[in-house]
């Protein structure tokens, strides 16, 4: 070998050491499309995922309302002077029965109790035996209950009576006896009871005692505004209720709770202003209650803008090295990171200087932990135009990338949002008014479900559980309200 040849060769091993010390990323025309889950093919259709549908959850309700009215009403329709007039025995017997001052009518847990006292007299006409009784007294009692009826497309008050009895008493005038039959077994008859009976029926009219129970279930619709300072936001619960199932009362007249229940399907949102929610006619059915033991969920949506997981990316990993290959020293060096939606997935891209410059792009799909407070992204893997790219600088050469960037680029993709769980569940418990409608509520864990990446940022969805109430108050109106009322066989 020759001095000449001797001086060439460390001068091109020296050549070919630098230039293996600087890479560029070839460029590419357009952002990597991630694969969908179960292909390898490197462009498809976006990711289309529904957002969770909130389930029917029940809300005890008891709405309290004044029975005067219909007190008033059977009171009125009891009659204050019975008499021969229109009866049978009229052509043989006159009689005349006036009531003593009020009726007594007294409601207790939708059971009605009716007492009047009378006093009166009978005599016979036309007979050879005249016979006269003065004073008899009597007294008419009544029991029955209220009952909610289909009134077209309202809720009404409707009364039944079911036991009509009338009593004398030991001091009646007992002088003679006209009848067949011993007076005391007479006098109910000559009362007319089955007439009462309709009467008393027919005092309490559906038209005239509707149940609105429309407010109420506005009310329960919402929104329910409740303030986030520290986000300068609102928490909107939106009760979105279904149907009304009223079971029971109780209570007295003045104070009567009509209990029952409220299927609803409610969820959350953070929003600026709360929107109003939909109009929609309340639907009110009748029959027993359903089982307890059923915890309250709602849906909660939180959203997480891609500029925020943006800035998280970046304070993590800015001027972080990523070493390549312990054979040789190559570094590369972070500069800037950024996320992004990509059909229904979040893809990152990341800058990098050093011995590798360039654009490398990471995808994956987000998904909440079991505990619903931390995002993370298992599937996290280097596009495929990233992986041909670096490998056409040198065949594997993008394992090598992958190996020194892809842990702790998944690490600083964990978004923790136990504070945003943990506020939520802090702002929606407790005792809330909407409209005239309290509610109270209790939210004691959560459940996760989803996270759903759209070009406006990650939307995580969770389930939360507790227990809920409301209760509400009513006037008894003469208007049609508009509630509707469907009877089934239970």
């Amino acid at each position: 070998m020759t001095r000449q040849a001797t001086f060439i060769l460390p001068a091109m091993l020296s050549a070919l050491l630098l230039g293996a010390c600087s890479h560029s990323i070839p460029t590419s025309s357009s952002k990597p499309v991630p694969p969908p889950l179960t292909s390898a093919v490197p462009t498809f259709p976006p990711q289309t995922r529904e957002d969770s549908r909130a389930p029917v959850s029940q809300m005890p309700v008891q709405v309290k309302t004044d029975l005067t009215p219909v007190q008033t009403a059977i009171r009125n329709a009891i009659p204050e002077r019975i008499t021969e007039a229109g009866h049978p025995l009229g052509e043989e017997f006159r009689w005349t029965f006036l009531r003593n001052g009020q009726s007594n009518v007294h409601i207790q847990d939708g059971l009605v109790a009716i007492h009047a006292e009378y006093k009166g007299e009978i005599e016979s006409r036309g007979s050879s035996q005249i016979c006269r009784l003065d004073p008899l007294f009597a007294s008419l009692e009544a029991t029955g209950r209220l009952m909610l009826v289909q009134n077209g497309e309202s809720v009404s008050f409707g009364f039944e009576p079911t036991h009509l009895t009338v009593a004398t008493k030991p001091d009646n005038d007992a002088r003679c006896n006209m009848f067949n039959r011993p007076v005391s077994e007479q006098i109910p008859d000559l009362f007319g009871l089955p007439e009462v009976k309709i009467a008393l029926a027919e005092a309490v009219h559906p038209q005239e005692f509707g149940i609105s129970l429309q407010r109420i279930w506005d009310d329960l619709g919402g929104p329910l505004s409740l303030p986030i300072a520290s986000l300068n936001t609102r928490a909107c619960m939106y009760g979105n209720p279904r149907e009304m199932i009223l079971s029971g009362q109780k209570g007295t007249t003045q104070e009567t709770i009509i209990s029952g229940t409220a299927k609803q399907m409610p969820f959350m949102t953070y929003e600026a202003t709360c929107t109003e929610a939909a109009p929609t006619v309340a639907l009110v059915n009748s029959g027993s209650p359903p089982p307890e033991g059923k915890p309250y969920m709602l849906v909660a949506r939180i959203p997480l803008s891609y500029q925020q997981l943006s800035h998280q990316l970046q304070s993590k990993l800015f001027h972080q090295s990523i070493s390549m290959d312990a054979t040789v020293p190559e570094t590369a060096v972070i500069e800037r990171v950024s996320a992004a939606d990509a059909n229904g997935r979040a893809l990152v891209a990341i800058e990098t200087s050093g011995d590798l410059k360039g654009t490398l792009y990471y995808w994956g799909t987000p998904r909440l932990d079991e505990s619903g407070r931390s995002i993370s992204v298992p599937d996290l893997q280097m596009a495929n135009e990233s992986k041909a790219a670096i490998d056409s600088i040198r065949i594997g050469y993008w394992q090598l990338v992958d190996r020194g960037l892809k842990t702790n680029l998944r690490e600083a993709m964990a978004v923790d949002i136990s504070s945003h769980v943990d506020r939520l569940k802090q702002t929606i418990t407790g005792t809330h008014r909407s409209g005239a409608t309290t509610m109270d509520i209790l939210i004691t864990r959560q459940q996760p479900d989803q996270v759903r990446s759209t070009p406006q940022g990650l939307t995580v969805t969770i389930m939360l559980e507790g227990t809920a109430n409301a209760a509400g108050q009513i006037t008894l109106e003469e208007q049609n309200p508009r509630a509707l009322l469907r009877r089934d066989g239970r």
